[in-house]
Formats: structure tokens, sequence, C-alpha cells
């Protein structure tokens, strides 16, 4: 009886976690702009695949000298988002300081459903005069 309760709980967890995603595909998201001005980056990311799934339980962005930044990464700082709005809202930003002048950085949006963690393609930002490295 106790193995049948502990089985049902686990159950009702699972469909806790997977309800909610019709597909369950994490999201897919696109940096959409950037504007630098006096140590403060302002970035607008755009939510192009909500995943089928019908919130977010977590959006932000995460930047770092080296490409790509990663939540996982010593290297990476997070700046997590106030999630106010269901997911059918695509579009998110942010406001935060860059902590280095004339440098460049990488930053990426990152959306997490209950299909997991995704992340934007990287986008470089300059804090000064950098030479751009395509060229």
């Amino acid at each position: 009886m106790k193995q049948l309760k502990s089985l049902t709980a686990l159950c009702f967890c699972m469909v806790t976690l997977l309800a909610g995603c019709t597909k369950f595909g994490t999201a897919v998201s696109e940096i959409t702009s950037t504007e630098y001005n006096n140590k403060m980056l302002t970035v607008t990311a755009l939510v192009t695949d909500n995943g089928g799934c019908d919130y977010y339980m977590e959006e932000g962005f995460c930047y770092s000298l080296f490409c790509p930044p990663n939540l996982n990464d010593i290297y990476t700082t997070e700046v997590n988002v106030a999630h106010t709005v269901p997911a059918d809202s695509a579009v998110f930003s942010a406001t935060f300081t860059l902590p280095m002048v004339d440098t460049a950085y990488y930053v990426c949006a990152y959306v997490k459903n209950s299909a997991g963690l995704s992340y934007s393609p990287a986008v470089r930002v300059s804090t000064g005069n950098q030479p751009d490295p395509a060229k």
C-alpha cells in the first residue's frame, strides 16, 4: 500500500511538471536589439517558438567575456527577468550594468520551460571602441 502511494505521488509529480507542454520542446529565442549607453546595456529578446508550452519557468539574459555565455560557466553573469506574463507574450527585456568599459561582451537570452533550458545565439556587445573581430 505504501509503495502504491509513492508510485501515485511520483506519477502526479511527473504529470504536473510536464503539464502545459503539448510537444515537449524547449523554447527558441533570439535577441532583437541591444543598446549600450553609459555602462548600461538594454537587451530585448523575442521567443520565436515556445516549444508547445503554455508558460515559462524562467527567462533572462546571461553575458560573459567568452563566447558563448552559459549559466553553468563560472565566467558568466546571469540577469533574470521578472516573470509577470504568460508564454504567449513573446518579448522580454532587461537593463543591466556591464562592469568594464572598453570591453567586448557576449550576450545570450535564455528561456526555461518544463521541457528544458535553451539559449539564443550569442550577440557581441562592445562597451567602447573595440575593433570588430569580423573585419
